[in-house]
């Protein structure tokens, strides 16, 4: 499975792609804000050339039209989104805001790289592993790399971790472990974890955690952006940490799942980065690239008693202790199939709902914000076929802003996420982006949808997507 560098991967380090995210590509990852304005001017230019070509509208219109006309004010709910985001695309500087420079671990520290898994999709665990044990060594003298997951898993395959360095612990969650709330799935084994940590008696205040989904990558600035975080940003009072996560590895599998997820980077630059520049604070997390210490871990825990474990941790840190920007980047990788995509949205969907409903720790003002998202997410599909009608009804120039920002935005996103493993992306995959982004964006807005009906089905699963 190693011998699979994918369509975009860095392929002079084939099997062991980690190797070519060195802190160089790191501090020259940069894209072009000129494309993203294009994508903008042009719609909006071309949106006002066909206003011209239809004509002025007829004074009296019918019911149908007006009913149209307002229905895009709908639009008005996405515009600060657009205005957040794109102003991140704008604003977006790697020498101030993700520059790093070498340095080894100069602290007494553990830093605890924490893969959790539920041992279904092997190959992937095996590259998390790998890539921190390549780089890891040359900065830290002091970490661990735990591995946690279920007793019924390949055990032959997790004890061969083992054998890969003294480093490696692998955890088992036992079969009958059940925490006070009966927290489930994920959750339960980051919480069984925290438990063992705490009874072997690692010191809290010097023991941090990198938390790590079974797909992420670390790459060179992944662990200089800990270090850094650790020793700068900590003695400010932030003792949580999380970064950026781009979506290269296997970059272009599947056309249609990575330009789709284009659009994560974008949003995780201006709904994590720029809100946290602004108002210290964020409303999005999640459960990878997450560093934590163990004390405040301790304070908060992870049996929620519901789905989306990171969103509940996240939510209720952030309101007790400070929180900061790792600088390094995690890597992981888009969906390989439509399926899976879909439901890996839906897990999502589900998950927010859940919280809403059932997480006792989420204040009222936090929940009233996560259901806003949701009917953001939800107006997408019908606000983009009220764009079709708007070539009946013509167009305006906020809609035109927003449609616009939406399509460049995905587009730079997905530029992005490539230019984090290679430093150049020829014409023809540029081209292929755009042929792409139309499929990418309707399977972005049917997601929620899909969601929706799980819920009112009562089909709350946590779907487990293979990586």
């Amino acid at each position: 499975m190693d011998n699979d560098c994918g369509n975009g991967g860095a392929k002079r380090f084939c099997g062991e792609f980690w190797r070519g995210y060195t802190l160089e590509l790191h501090n020259r990852l940069n894209y072009s804000r000129l494309e993203y304005l294009l994508f903008v001017v042009a719609g909006v230019v071309g949106g006002y050339a066909v206003n011209m070509l239809a004509g002025s509208p007829e004074p009296d219109m019918p019911l149908l039209d007006r009913v149209l006309v307002w229905a895009k004010l709908v639009w008005l709910l996405y515009l600060p989104i657009a205005v957040l985001s794109g102003a991140a695309i704008l604003l977006y500087n790697p020498r101030d805001d993700f520059h790093l420079e070498r340095r080894s671990q100069s602290g007494d520290y553990l830093v605890v790289f924490q893969v959790t898994t539920r041992g279904f999709n092997k190959g992937a665990v095996e590259r998390s592993v790998k890539s921190v044990l390549y780089w890891a060594p040359r900065y830290l003298w002091n970490y661990e790399v735990w591995v946690v997951t279920e007793d019924d898993v390949d055990k032959e395959f997790f004890e061969g971790l083992r054998g890969l360095s003294s480093r490696v612990k692998v955890v088992y969650v036992p079969r009958d472990y059940r925490t006070p709330n009966n927290t489930r799935y994920k959750a339960r084994a980051l919480h069984y974890a925290m438990e063992l940590r705490k009874k072997l008696g690692y010191n809290p205040e010097k023991t941090w955690v990198y938390l790590m989904d079974e797909e992420s990558i670390v790459g060179e600035d992944t662990v200089l952006g800990i270090i850094d975080f650790i020793e700068n940003e900590s003695p400010k009072g932030k003792l949580v940490g999380q970064g950026l996560i781009v979506y290269g590895n296997f970059w272009g599998r599947n056309w249609i799942t990575t330009v789709a997820d284009g659009i994560r980077p974008v949003w995780e630059l201006g709904m994590e980065w720029l809100s946290l520049k602004i108002i210290s604070r964020k409303y999005s997390w999640k459960g990878s690239h997450l560093l934590v210490r163990a004390d405040v871990e301790y304070g908060i825990g992870w049996d929620f008693g519901v789905f989306g474990d990171d969103l509940v941790f996240g939510l209720t840190v952030q309101r007790r202790e400070g929180v900061g920007w790792i600088k390094g980047k995690a890597y992981e990788q888009s969906p390989f199939n439509i399926r899976d995509f879909i439901q890996q949205r839906v897990r999502w969907y589900v998950s927010t709902i859940d919280i809403i409903k059932n997480a006792k720790q989420v204040k009222l003002l936090d929940k009233v914000i996560l259901f806003l998202k949701l009917i953001l997410w939800h107006s997408g599909l019908p606000l983009s076929l009220f764009m079709l009608f708007m070539l009946y009804t013509r167009f305006d120039f906020i809609s035109l802003i927003i449609l616009f920002h939406i399509i460049g935005s995905m587009y730079v996103g997905a530029l992005f996420n490539s230019l984090t493993i290679n430093e150049n992306l020829e014409l023809i995959k540029r081209i292929k982006i755009l042929v792409y982004l139309p499929v990418s964006i309707m399977l972005t807005l049917i997601s929620p949808w899909v969601g929706l009906y799980m819920v009112a089905r009562k089909e709350m699963r946590y779907f487990i997507v293979k990586k």
